[in-house]
């Protein structure tokens, strides 16, 4: 037999949890506009060159996007598409088709599905929405500042408590490393975005595998951990104090507006795709021991398509990842509405009458489509978060009645038609 299950790393989504998702992203969406985000929307596929881009290896994009068959001919070979997995790089084609009819610079949002053939696991799948913002055309530290005050709103919505904004730059990574004569820097900055999870120890342990000298890897790690031997190794590296500074004028211009937020300048944050270019930042929230919303600068990207650069900066929410860390109880959400009991089925006119009544005046409202004893449909009442049963058999139509039993309260009333919608209050 066929498993019913859904394929790994992707989700069904039973209607309660749907709802309070939706509901979610409509108050995200909200938030967005209220700093002035235009909508836009790109296809789920890309041209595969499109994905690649010049920001990846071709190693790590066949292992990261689904790629689309090529159709028609039986001997041809290879993907032409494939999915996108995230909405930067289409942001970024985007805009270098329709920049003439855009603001000089321009603000977007978008929040849709994204797809990644990687291994899943807990908070990780491979077919997630996220709620991407981003501006385009400007330089200015504003910018990422901006970015920080709408994503930390936007994160209001899941009730999160003690989060932690980590800032780096991928400018200073790459200078610091070079200075010890690092030369694989990618495969040094993979290890090194490993510490929040194994330590110091097990980067080390990481680094000594990929072939790293020793004396040079501990002693990178041992000042980069130590504020003390930190500052006296950059005291004299102009280069590098240049993008310090950079980093420290975000977080006193930030600090002041997001005081209930711990931001912190993190040494080791690296974020996974190589387009950044210089800010980079994340959301960290110890509660569901996860990082929740990231981004940075990607100054670069737009010049995959048109060899030009352009300064860009955005940020990105997970809340795939986030309803996947919260407990089942959190996700839940009561959609209040009333179900219309069926006495018998000479009351199905009178049934439908009502329930156009109830629709037509924006009350969400169903008929039980069977004739069951009164406590089977309170049963079924209950389970659709009803929050109001209403009878309306041949003893209620005969005296111009309506039998209304809250649901929650337990009460019950009698009441004519025409004061029914003073009666039901959500």
């Amino acid at each position: 037999m066929i498993s019913s299950k859904p394929p790994s790393g992707m989700r069904d989504t039973l209607p309660n949890e749907l709802r309070k998702k939706e509901q979610i992203i409509n108050q995200i969406k909200q938030i967005f506009e209220k700093f002035n985000y235009d909508p836009i929307d790109t296809p789920a596929l890309e041209r595969i060159e499109v994905l690649n881009g010049k920001f990846s290896s071709q190693e790590e994009n066949e292992k990261l996007i689904f790629q689309i068959q090529k159709r028609g001919d039986k001997s041809e070979e290879g993907s032409d598409l494939g999915l996108r997995y995230d909405l930067t790089v289409p942001l970024s084609r985007f805009y270098t088709e329709y920049q003439n009819d855009l603001p000089k610079v321009f603000k977007r949002y978008c929040i849709d599905k994204v797809w990644r053939a990687e291994r899943a696991g807990r908070g990780r799948f491979r077919e997630f929405y996220q709620c991407d913002i981003d501006t385009i055309g400007s330089s200015s530290n504003l910018v990422e500042v901006e970015t920080f005050l709408a994503l930390a709103q936007a994160l209001k919505c899941f009730n999160l408590k003690n989060l932690s904004l980590k800032i780096s730059s991928r400018d200073f990574l790459k200078k610091f490393l070079e200075s010890f004569g690092i030369v694989d820097l990618k495969t040094f900055m993979t290890c090194l975005d490993k510490q929040d999870k194994i330590g110091f120890d097990g980067v080390l342990e990481e680094l000594k595998s990929k072939d790293f000298d020793e004396t040079i890897s501990k002693n990178i790690l041992k000042i980069l951990s130590n504020e003390s031997d930190f500052e006296n190794y950059c005291k004299d590296k102009p280069e590098i104090l240049t993008i310090i500074n950079q980093i420290n004028a975000i977080m006193a211009l930030a600090r002041p507006f997001l005081s209930d937020i711990n931001i912190y300048f993190c040494k080791t944050l690296v974020r996974g795709f190589d387009y950044y270019t210089s800010t980079i930042f994340e959301f960290y929230s110890p509660d569901l021991g996860s990082t929740i919303a990231g981004g940075g600068r990607y100054d670069s990207l737009t010049s995959i398509f048109n060899g030009n650069k352009t300064p860009a900066c955005g940020g990105s929410i997970g809340i795939e990842r986030i309803f996947g860390l919260l407990d089942d109880q959190e996700i839940q959400n009561e959609k209040k509405s009333v179900l219309i009991a069926l006495f018998d089925d000479t009351m199905k006119g009178d049934c439908l009458e009502l329930l156009k009544f109830l629709t037509d005046n924006n009350i969400n409202s169903e008929i039980y489509l069977s004739a069951d004893k009164l406590g089977d449909q309170i049963k079924y009442a209950v389970s659709k978060n009803c929050q109001y049963l209403i009878i309306n058999g041949p003893d209620e139509k005969a005296k111009g009645i309506l039998t209304v039993k809250n649901l929650i309260s337990k009460e019950q009333v009698e009441v004519k038609k025409d004061d029914l919608l003073s009666i039901l209050k959500f």
